[in-house]
């Protein structure tokens, strides 16, 4: 048997390959991380920071349908179509239309549900280990609710969040003022994840399990994988402007690039770019905001940050490459600035990436149906910061024959 340069290729960069590399550290095998290198393009720089252990919903939910029409029109915040794009997204959204029910909604929840249970004492595990641990809290996140009978809309998902023992407590309008003096608007309801985490600074977490990496002997190519390709005991990465990479085993968790990477492996996987904005802005308020919010009527989130208010908007679908356009974000900072005291920007342009998503909300994780030297680990959607220790730890657990701690069935790349 031949000596492969390394045991694992990691292709991504992102929290879900930075797990990855550390897993596969922390089991003894070597490790080369094949990325860019630019953390400001990855969706976990971009993202609202929340640890989620209520993160079970995917996007198609049985009451999107009844939106559609204003989702086509682009008249609603929350999701908005780049029509130059709808070639490209055509696969993805005809998918997740069929996926608009109550069982399909019910299903994922049940398939996420383990994996959002361990993130926090997983990252908070790492974080340990890594020096990371004043990044991160836990005091939850807050629905907001404008109005009775919007909350009233959210009893199923507060249903299954009850059959899933994930903690959530109903606040008052009146008593919010005293849970989050921060908040101008008043709300008729909210809804209090209690223990979810946030991270006050996502791309410095990140920035920080690279150190760890490298501080345990993992190598770096910084270069954009190309190809890849089974290549007799192992597979091979080939890198854009040449040279490659051998490993034993290739793990991708490239988030949206993986779209045009597993083309090249011969698969046609419904992915889709699922893009979204964020901008910093100044806490001007007397009282400052302690956790990430979700106005539900707003379609919009903000986050405490370390640099200030992280304010994000909903989804775009365009292709990965679309010239950016952070409508959207205009549109909801006057309902933010309604709610909160927020002050002037920061930074002198919005942020703008790409999340890579499934038209049924579950990431991809596990080996490759074709391909049996290689490890899929992306399409985690909106939950790729919350849930990529996890993921990380899995995949080492796939890579070094043990039985993985969360079943992998649902998330084999086969359902589709």
């Amino acid at each position: 048997m031949s000596q492969l340069p390394v045991d694992v290729a990691v292709v991504g960069g992102g929290m879900v390959g930075m797990a990855t590399a550390l897993a596969c550290l922390e089991r003894g095998l070597t490790v080369v991380v094949v990325d860019p290198g630019v953390i400001r393009e990855a969706a976990s720089y971009g993202n609202a920071g929340v640890i989620s252990r209520g993160s079970l919903f995917p996007v198609a939910g049985p009451g999107v349908l009844g939106k559609l029409p204003r989702y086509a029109l682009n008249r609603d915040p929350a999701i908005r179509i780049d029509y130059r794009s709808l070639a490209a997204v055509a696969p993805w959204l005809l998918g997740f239309v069929r996926r608009c029910n109550e069982a399909s909604w019910r299903a994922a929840a049940a398939a996420l549900d383990p994996l959002c249970a361990a993130s926090y004492d997983e990252h908070w595990r790492i974080a340990g280990e890594i020096g990371a641990r004043s990044l991160i809290e836990r005091r939850g996140w807050l629905k907001l609710y404008r109005s009775d009978q919007a909350f009233a809309g959210s009893a199923l998902e507060r249903e299954i969040l009850a059959q899933h023992k994930v903690e959530a407590e109903v606040i008052d309008g009146p008593e919010l003022i005293q849970f989050e003096p921060a908040l101008k608007r008043r709300f008729a309801k909210g809804l209090w994840h209690k223990t979810t985490g946030s991270v006050r600074d996502p791309g410095g977490l990140v920035l920080t399990y690279a150190e760890a990496v490298r501080a345990r002997g993992g190598q770096f190519r910084q270069a954009k994988a190309a190809v890849i390709t089974e290549d007799g005991e192992g597979a091979l990465v080939r890198l854009e402007g040449g040279g490659d990479v051998r490993a034993r085993t290739v793990v991708l968790a490239a988030g949206a690039a993986a779209e045009s990477l597993t083309r090249t492996m011969g698969y046609r996987l419904p992915l889709a770019a699922e893009r979204g904005y964020h901008r910093h802005f100044a806490d001007a308020g007397e009282h400052k905001l302690s956790r990430p919010i979700y106005d539900t009527g707003g379609a919009y989130v903000v986050a405490p940050m370390n640099i200030g208010l992280r304010l994000l908007s909903g989804v775009e679908l365009a292709r990965r490459d679309a010239p950016l356009n952070p409508a959207q974000l205009r549109e909801v900072e006057p309902e933010a600035r309604a709610t909160l005291s927020i002050g002037e920007p920061v930074e002198p342009m919005p942020w703008g990436g790409a999340r890579p998503s499934t038209p049924d909300g579950l990431p991809v994780i596990g080996r490759a149906p074709r391909h049996g030297h290689v490890v899929f680990a992306f399409g985690h959607g909106h939950i790729g910061l919350s849930t990529g220790p996890v993921t990380g730890k899995l995949v080492a657990e796939l890579i070094t024959g043990q039985v993985p701690s969360v079943p992998l069935a649902p998330f084999a790349a086969e359902r589709f």
